[in-house]
Parts: C-alpha cells; structure tokens; sequence
C-alpha cells in the first residue's frame, strides 16, 4: 500500500522542492537581514548572493535527478490490461520536473539584482 501512494505521489516531488527552495531563499534573506550580514562575503560573492546560487544549484540537481528516470523510461512498451499507465506519471513527473525549473530560476534571479534588505 505504501508503495502505491509513494508511486502516486512522485509526480509532486519537484513542487516539493520547489517549496523547500523557496523557504529557504526567504530564510537566507531574513537570517542576513537581521543578523547584519548583508556587507559580509563568501566566495567573493555577497553572503546572500552567493547562498542564494548554492541553494539554487542544489534544486536544480535534485530536479535534474528526479528528471532523469522519465527520460530514461520513455521507450518502455505500453501497458495494457487495465494496469495503471506509467507513462502519465513519468510523463506530469517531467512536466513538473520543467515547471519548478522554470519556477526556482524565477525566484532565485531577484537576489543577484535586488538589494537584499
């Protein structure tokens, strides 16, 4: 049973992710904010800035791995019979896959232009 809602719900890990970068941009920019750290550097880059690329860069590798397994199933054979259809999910996984892509660069692209505070 366990395994047939992880199946169900794996379509709905990057949005998850997503969630989990967007928390964290808003997290990374309130600590700097109040702790003063906004003049500080890390790696030659702002502190913001550069936690901003490094959290960025680690969604989009998640994305890119979650991604990964519909690209590499796509020539399966289809199935009939009444199964479930594997080809949807891998298919609105990938699609989701794109969307938080899309969604986490849009987010992340304000920090490299904006001010932090």
């Amino acid at each position: 049973m366990i395994g047939g809602i992880a199946r169900a719900l794996r379509p709905t890990a990057p949005l998850f992710l997503w969630g989990a970068h967007f928390g964290l941009i808003y997290a990374i920019h309130s600590f700097a904010c109040e702790r003063g750290f906004v003049e500080a550097r890390m790696l030659g880059m702002p502190f913001v800035q550069a936690l901003v690329a490094g959290v960025t860069v680690l969604a989009l590798l998640g994305l890119a791995l979650l991604a990964w397994a519909p690209l590499a199933r796509m020539g399966l054979p289809e199935v009939d019979g009444g199964e479930e259809e594997p080809r949807f999910r891998l298919w609105l996984l990938f699609a989701a896959c794109c969307a938080a892509a899309l969604t986490i660069l849009f987010q992340a692209a304000p920090a490299f232009v904006l001010p932090a505070c």
